[in-house]
């Protein structure tokens, strides 16, 4: 991969052959209206947006609900109608209502019929792509032995195969095959985000590298721009010299060669291939450049066929059902910290991660508390305050991936007061430092921005953000059982035990029902040509009038192979820049904290079995050092992160935006039990707080050894 600052100089003579808008990262984040308008001038070819994510946890899958607020997700579907009426584009949502299951679908169908009714949308084709699987399936595929794993766990079980609610995660020929009929409007269930921006590419003759790496980068909205944010559009401009560019609307942000390629990270265990139903996107030979001081774009990105006589793999995901669950949210006076035993959750101590504070490290917990008149109200606010707190970008941040930790899926606990009025409680917390010393601003603006948006919600309820560190601890407790009686007297227990060696401050919360608990029961592979091609993934096809839609027809996806085949080049996720053991010879001349020597330090997960480290440096100079210093070779990676090397992936040199990224095994599943971050966005602290010898002497890159 390469990097090149400066206009290309085809770029004066290509063709523009595709226009494609990212409407934002989710359906429901919210973007300004005036970014759509303006990204729609012009040329557009689709308008896209992933309407979910497995990130959030299995309960959104299992109870076929939404992370996000109707009126937010309604709000953002309707601008995106509004553009697609005005330019006649296609508007394509992914894994809809979240988790794109079923129930989730027919949950974003209903806001659609809404929308489409208040904008008198009439006349229209409207493709529904199902892709729920029933659980009777996969436990065939179980007993052939034929469910391949995509790392460590979920254990598989039939009896819990059974009890879940399962999806796949479609590719594009299911979407191609509803563009082809001529649907102008396609609401799809769980889908790969990638695949919803590339399908109409490919299907125009677009090479699959460049419309699968464009995917990619749009998939988040704006969070590929400097700086970056879910919260608004980006637009790809595609051209017949095989090159895209990216294009961001909004005049306060810009794309840059740096910004796009550190992006082409995010989310994957690897930073040169990425794995899709269909293939492998490679990126070692990718370029990045500048077009000009606002937009940026790719070249060279190749994708390789499979490699069998079958091409697709197919995800699949299952989620089902733990039981009730109980929490208590205990503050305590910090002398009486050393009393609570060392495996409990303690905001100040280990609420973050398992592993306790070290010396010169500090952990706070955020409780977002709402209390309003009606139910909606308090839940309503608490889930804007939590929702902005986790992304909002503010000059200087690093851990781009989110600024704060949940421990719950869903991460809200609302309850009834006793005067009769209704609360919500959110519990959350970080270890960055740089998010410290910019929390008060974080907050100002965040309430800025709510008053600007939603102001009815502050409006209809009150809130507290409360502080929890080693001065003001907060103990949580959470109890999970599936006999209601049995969980109300283990809970208890539970609270009865801790709260013999402390004393609950006022305002604590004591045995808060909480949502359901739900784990993740399957993450592996299908790999079945017949299952693929003559159950899954069914589409159907309505005449829609406002919010009356008549059923037209049913269809099939139909399959074709893609993707370079007589590739050569490696395309092994541990050994392709892996770094090497190679330990620098003479004395450091100084130490230099990484926090001074990178723009981003990351976690993220990728996938719910996966955690991965982005380093992106301030300059090729401090790279060179850090790899130099050999502190990223994996066994160091493995001790400053307290995990066993075998648990580390691979630690890899990334050339093409200065950047080194390091993926782990992770150490539960995401949204266990004792989750304490269920986004994994907060792992990084140990990482942040490394200091790197950096010697004197010319660099032998360590990236080419």
């Amino acid at each position: 991969m390469s990097l090149t600052l400066g206009q290309p100089e085809e770029s004066v003579v290509s063709k523009l052959v595709y226009r494609v808008v990212s409407a934002c990262g989710a359906l429901g984040y919210g973007f300004p209206r005036e970014s759509l308008q303006e990204a729609i001038k012009g040329r557009v070819d689709a308008i896209v947006s992933d309407a979910g994510s497995m990130d959030a946890g299995p309960y959104f899958l299992g109870t076929g609900t939404e992370y996000f607020e109707r009126e937010a997700v309604k709000a953002d579907f309707r601008h995106m109608v509004e553009a697609g009426l005005q330019t006649g584009a296609p508007v394509i949502l992914g894994s809809c209502g979240m988790a794109g299951g079923n129930r989730n679908l027919d949950w974003m169908l209903d806001v659609a019929k809404e929308v489409f009714a208040e904008l008198k949308v009439g006349d229209a084709k409207v493709a529904v792509i199902h892709s729920e699987l029933a659980p009777e399936v996969v436990i065939g595929e179980l007993r052939r032995g034929a469910l391949r794993p995509t790392g460590l766990g979920p254990e598989l079980d039939e009896e819990a195969l059974r009890q879940s609610t399962i999806v796949g995660q479609m590719g594009i020929h299911p979407l191609i095959t509803a563009l082809e009929s001529g649907a102008r409007y396609i609401f799809a269930g769980r889908a790969c985000d990638i695949a919803l921006f590339a399908s109409d590419m490919v299907r125009r003759g677009i090479d699959a590298g460049i419309a699968y790496h464009v995917g990619h980068v749009l998939e988040c909205g704006a969070l590929a721009c400097d700086p970056g944010s879910p919260s608004d559009c980006l637009v790809a401009e595609v051209y017949d010299d095989g090159s895209a560019v990216f294009v961001a609307p909004n005049p306060d942000r810009r794309c840059t060669p740096y910004s796009i390629a550190a992006h082409s990270l995010y989310e994957e265990s690897h930073p040169q291939l990425q794995f899709y139903p269909e293939g492998v996107l490679v990126m070692d030979k990718t370029e990045f450049f500048a077009r000009d001081a606002r937009s940026a774009g790719i070249r060279n990105s190749r994708f390789v066929h499979a490699g069998k006589p079958w091409p697709l793999s197919i995800k699949l995901e299952g989620a089902r059902r733990l039981g009730a669950r109980k929490v208590s949210l205990i503050h305590i006076d910090a002398a009486e910290l050393p009393k609570v035993p060392a495996e409990v959750l303690v905001y100040g101590r280990n609420g973050v991660q398992a592993a306790p504070v070290q010396e010169g490290e500090r952990e706070l917990g955020i409780i977002v508390e709402t209390t309003a008149a009606t139910l909606e109200a308090a839940e309503t606010l608490a889930s804007l305050l939590t929702h902005y707190l986790i992304h909002y970008g503010y000059p200087g941040r690093k851990a781009t991936a989110g600024n704060i930790a949940y421990p719950l899926s869903p991460n809200l606990v609302s309850f009834q007061r006793e005067d009769g009025r209704f609360g919500a409680i959110v519990p959350s917390g970080t270890r960055d430092p740089v998010f410290f010393a910019n929390y008060e601003k974080v907050k100002a603006a965040v309430i800025g921005l709510i008053e600007a948006e939603f102001p009815e919600a502050l409006a209809n309820a009150q809130y507290r953000i409360i502080d929890a560190d080693e001065q003001s601890p907060a103990i949580l407790l959470r109890t999970i059982d599936t006999d209601p009686a049995r969980l109300a007297e283990r809970h208890a227990a539970e609270v009865e035990a801790i709260t013999r060696l402390v004393t609950p401050k006022p305002g604590s919360h004591i045995g808060r029902d909480a949502a359901d608990a739900y784990a993740w029961s399957l993450y592996h592979l299908l790999q079945n040509e017949e299952v693929i091609t003559n159950t899954m993934f069914p589409i159907t096809y309505f005449r829609a009038e406002g919010a009356q839609w008549v059923e037209e027809g049913k269809d099939r996806p139909r399959y074709f192979d893609i993707g370079i085949r007589d590739e050569t080049a490696n395309l092994d996720d541990r050994t392709l820049s892996l770094i090497a053991d190679a330990p620098p010879r003479g004395e450091p001349h100084s130490m230099q904290r990484l926090l001074d020597m990178a723009v981003v330090i990351r976690s993220k997960d990728a996938g719910i079995n996966r955690l991965t480290f982005d380093i992106v440096f301030n300059s090729a100079a401090d790279y060179e050092a850090a790899l130099r210093s050999n502190v990223f070779y994996k066994d160091h990676v493995a001790a400053t992160l307290g995990v066993a090397p075998e648990r580390v992936v691979g630690s890899f040199f990334v050339d093409t935006c200065n950047a080194i990224k390091i993926s782990i095994d992770r150490p539960n599943i995401s949204a266990s039990p004792d989750e304490r971050d269920v986004f994994g966005a907060q792992q990084q602290s140990r990482i942040e707080s490394l200091r790197v010898p950096v010697f004197i002497q010319p660099l032998a890159s360590a990236s080419t050894l």
